[in-house]
């Protein structure tokens, strides 16, 4: 799947994403080869070294149904099935889901889903779409966009009613989105796994999504589908340049990029190539080096605009799948004149040379969307400029885009200057609000943001290895060896996990942030969005030996929790009254928490570990010491675990002093050897494509998963 945008996915309330960190010196990361080996100090004890055991003893149900659901003969059937699946991860408790984007007290100068929107994807920020005033949008007439979107979604007349509306209501519409970032991509290849800045405003796709939640074609004018649903051909739209960042013309777009973009993306190893493993016929047999000519691949360019995709079998969601990363072009002559070279071991050696030029700012990729990126001054500003060869140029209501640096410290700040008109969109937390209360805005202009598909959780390290910043050797460790060994065999442990679940106070977490009374808005008790999907007809599959039945129209979330329930789990992930996934805590629990703790307890000791007040679990949680929020959530969730536990696990707060120590714990990284924490790795997870595979194969083995790092493997 496509991880930059999951990993760090813009969200509303993106002030409530946890700081990370964790500490110490680095020792030597093992070999994946190695078998499991006894820990030092200990007797007779085996605390797992190696990724692929530690991976199966946490996950290896997960695993088995998952496959079994690749397999299923209908769509429903399988749905089900990765529910069950689902289940079986939650049940691990190597991930505590936490809550949503969204949910949250919020000001806005976007007209209500006016830059893209797709239920399974939420709020898209396409600037080249958005709707923008020059005031902010008051609470009445942001209710009236909202029923407006509601009314015409689908009938195509939605953003130029919402204009007419909003300008006979007096608002005037800017040409300029000015608003803030925090980091500099640590890349600009967007087909990479790097913190790429913005793929969407300088590559277009075959289709995007619209305001009204319709697949519209761009660098695509249409599409075949051959009778045995395997084969689809897209007709590439004439005319479109491809453009270096100053505007000059580098190429013509053919059908060829696409087929170019693709061997890229796989010889990166991004996991954006997930969405074509497995789907696109040969892209599996190239990846396992079974292969080595792309061009048997089922990627092919029958002429310069004549794109055909070749399916492995069947794949009913395949359309919306190409608005996402995997499906983006790449201009092949730009790419090697900037020294790149395709092959996987080709590309490896190139690239660790000083020629290889491609990505290394925003002067050294080719555009062929609706932006262009004019500068890049770290900490300090970014800006685009209109593509004037972009081929809806003509269309595109905002022009420039300016990017003020922001990290988040002052949340006065970043509150005047909304007010002032930096920003689009504002979510505030706790402290916002009580200015907008005091300065009488709150009643003007904010409006509940609606919860949206983004998923953060809290990740177990199972094979934390570092103990210091890789990058800069901040944030140290200052457990004793000891306390690393000991913690390293709890966080092995199943029933250690999930006591650490049951203990953390989400809803106090979440109100240091949007306030006591939104604190269980957002908060989400899964990891696939409950209502994501709906059996579209009858199934019956096993659940624990007795066949079971669920209607059409049943949802995801239900299944997950008759599995959960059949299982005897105490959590709870779907609210029958409700019905949503959302708004409730079915996860804390300091009785439980009690109880499986007990039981790990017993386990540790048959290992030969000692867990008691004076020989707690030490776990390390780096936060963003110099945000307040995110320093009020820290000490929540430390009360919150040490509390529920007796005092028999302890959070040490790893203090992050800036976004990029923060961002090197866990983000700014290469493998899950170098993630530095043991509880963390805290990023926004959503969808690329409409089917829960788009969450699910994040949990895949052998570093196929997007989250394998999040846990300290490969």
């Amino acid at each position: 799947m496509e991880k930059m945008k999951k990993l760090l996915a813009l969200a509303l309330c993106a002030v409530m994403v946890l700081g990370l960190a964790a500490c110490g010196e680095q020792i030597q990361a093992p070999s994946s080869s190695q078998a499991p080996v006894e820990s030092a100090g200990t007797e007779g004890n085996t605390v797992l070294t190696d990724d692929e055991a530690i991976y199966m003893a946490a996950l290896g149900d997960y695993y088995e149904v998952y496959q079994e659901a690749l397999e299923a003969e209908t769509l429903s059937e399988r749905w089900a099935l990765m529910a069950v699946a689902e289940a079986k991860f939650l049940e691990s408790g190597v991930a505590s889901p936490m809550y949503t984007a969204g949910g949250c007290y919020a000001m806005s100068r976007n007209a209500y889903r006016s830059s893209g929107y797709i239920s399974w994807m939420g709020d898209r920020v396409y600037y080249d779409q958005m709707l923008l005033t020059n005031e902010i949008i008051e609470n009445d007439d942001y209710a009236h966009l909202e029923d407006l979107w509601y009314e015409l979604a689908g009938t195509g007349t939605y953003t130029e009613s919402a204009r007419e509306y909003l300008a006979g209501e007096g608002y005037t519409f800017a040409d300029t989105a000015t608003t803030t970032f925090d980091r500099v991509g640590t890349t600009w290849d967007y087909l990479s796994d790097g913190d790429f800045h913005d793929d969407a405003s300088f590559v277009d796709y075959l289709y995007q999504y619209d305001s009204e939640s319709v697949q519209q074609p761009h660098l695509a004018t249409g599409y075949e589908v051959s009778e045995d649903g395997l084969t689809y051909t897209f007709t590439i739209r004439e005319g479109v340049e491809w453009v270096d960042s100053q505007g000059r013309k580098v190429a013509d777009l053919v059908a060829d990029d696409w087929v170019a973009g693709a061997q890229h993306l796989a010889d990166t190893g991004a996991s954006a190539i997930d969405n074509l493993n497995g789907v696109v016929a040969g892209v599996a047999e190239y990846l396992s080096g079974e292969i080595t000519d792309f061009s048997q691949v089922g990627i092919k360019a029958l002429d310069d605009h004549t794109l055909q995709y070749t399916l492995v079998e069947e794949c009913p969601y395949f359309m919306s799948m190409v608005s996402s990363t995997a499906f983006m072009p790449l201009s092949r002559s730009y790419y090697l004149s900037q020294g790149g070279v395709f092959g996987i071991a080709e590309y490896d050696a190139a690239t660790a040379s000083s020629t290889y030029l491609f990505g290394v700012d925003q002067d050294h990729i080719a555009y062929c969307g609706p932006y262009l990126c004019t500068n890049v001054t770290d900490k300090n500003s970014i800006n685009y400029v209109l593509n004037e060869s972009y081929l809806n140029a003509e269309n595109v209501g905002i022009t420039s885009v300016s990017f003020i640096y922001d990290d988040g410290s002052d949340v006065t700040r970043e509150y005047d200057m909304f007010m002032n008109g930096t920003g689009t969109t504002l979510a505030l937390d706790t402290a916002q609000l009580e200015i907008a209360k005091k300065d009488g805005n709150f009643d003007k202009y904010c409006h509940v943001a609606p919860n949206v598909m983004n998923i953060f959780l809290v990740w177990s390290n199972l094979n934390r290895q570092t103990y210091a910043n890789i990058a800069d050797g901040a944030c140290e460790s200052q457990k004793t060896d000891e306390q690393k060994e000991a913690s390293r065999a709890a966080l092995q442990n199943q029933n250690f996990r999930l006591a650490v679940g049951y203990s953390i106070d989400r809803a106090t977490y979440i109100e240091q942030s949007l306030g006591a009374d939104l604190k269980y808005v957002c908060l989400r008790n899964g990891f696939v969005p409950g209502t994501f999907v709906s059996l579209e007809e009858d199934v019956t599959i096993d659940i624990n030996g007795t066949p079971t039945t669920f209607a059409a129209g049943t949802f995801y979330g239900e299944i997950v929790q008759a599995q959960v329930t059949a299982d005897g789990y105490p959590f709870k992930v779907w609210n029958e009254e409700t019905m949503s996934s959302d708004g409730f805590d079915g996860w804390y629990s300091p009785e439980n928490a009690q109880a499986a703790l007990a039981l790990a307890v017993e386990e540790l000791a048959a290992m030969g570990f000692e867990v008691s007040a004076e020989n707690p679990i030490v776990l390390d949680y780096p936060y963003s010491a110099y945000n307040e929020t995110a320093t009020n959530q820290a000490v929540v969730l430390k009360t919150s675990i040490e509390n529920a536990t007796g005092g028999l696990v302890q959070l040490a707060l790893v203090e992050c002093q800036d976004s990029t120590e923060n961002l090197n714990t866990w983000f700014n990284t290469n493998s899950g050897s170098e993630y530095n924490y043991d509880l963390g790795g805290m990023g926004g997870i959503g969808g690329d494509f409409g089917d829960p595979e788009t969450y699910l194969d994040g949990l895949l083995p052998y570093g196929d998963g997007y989250c394998d790092q999040k846990m300290g493997l490969w």
